[in-house]
């Protein structure tokens, strides 16, 4: 019986000691977040410059090759090509006078992996009326090898709009 007890009470103790990391194993790479924004904040900003501009080919180039832009009440684009030919739609029907983007969270995983969500004003003519739109954003953002930040997801909806009279 004692035997028993012993083999009981070593193999209790034994599942509850901490597992060692086995040799060589990698270590966890810290997130250089400081780094990491100024460069999410720089693709922002040039998203926003290059839409007022209307420049199609410039806005896709800031998404990776593989990209999805979900904009509502626009067909689902994937694929840079994709995504300029829809910009390039658009661009045709509104001209932005506005485009800011404000961050509400951006969230840094890894040295090369970002998202984000946050709010958005749009302003553009479209038929000769001046429209505001108004919403949210959630955005996925990488690190290509060139050190550039690239948008890997961006899917936007309108909570309100107004017409200019």
């Amino acid at each position: 019986m004692r035997r028993i007890a012993l083999l009981t009470l070593a193999v209790a103790a034994a599942a509850c000691t901490p597992k060692s990391e086995p040799a060589g194993a990698p270590a966890v790479a810290t997130v250089d977040t400081a780094t990491a924004k100024p460069g999410i904040d720089s693709l922002r900003a040039a998203y926003s410059r290059l839409q007022v501009a209307g420049d199609a080919s410039s806005v896709a180039a800031l998404y990776t090759d593989d990209a999805t832009l979900d904009a509502y009440g626009a067909p689902r684009s994937h694929g840079r090509a994709a995504i300029e030919a829809g910009l390039k739609a658009e661009y045709g029907m509104r001209k932005f006078t506005l485009s800011e983007a404000t961050p509400v969270a951006t969230t840094v995983r890894t040295n090369t992996d970002g998202s984000e969500i946050g709010t958005y004003h749009d302003m553009f003519d479209a038929g000769g009326k001046k429209n505001h739109e108004w919403g949210r954003y959630v955005v996925g953002f990488t690190k290509g090898t060139d050190g550039k930040w690239r948008l890997t997801y961006l899917m936007a909806f309108p909570d309100s709009t107004k017409t200019d009279k």
